[in-house]
């Protein structure tokens, strides 16, 4: 299982490199929609690179909530630790 601070630098990576803007100073629970412009092909290219690189399978009656860094890493937590997914 990998630590908050691990996933959270992750993530942050991904979403920097789709929207390819600097995130470092974007808060946990900043919409990506209104903060960076995320449309719906670069949300669906985030969230695909969260479950390749995590090895998670993101439950898609989720994925409309998962539009905050805070989300996607707690998400992300809680699917690590067998939660329901």
């Amino acid at each position: 299982m990998t630590d908050t601070g691990t996933i959270e630098a992750r993530v942050r990576a991904l979403i920097a490199g789709v929207a390819r803007q600097d995130v470092a100073s974007l808060s946990r629970e900043a919409d990506l929609v209104e903060a960076l412009g995320v449309d719906s092909l670069q949300g669906l290219q985030i969230l695909a690179g969260v479950e390749k690189h995590f090895d998670v399978r993101l439950p898609d009656d989720e994925l409309v909530e998962l539009r905050t860094i805070g989300r996607i890493v707690a998400i992300v937590e809680r699917l690590q630790r067998g939660g329901p997914a």
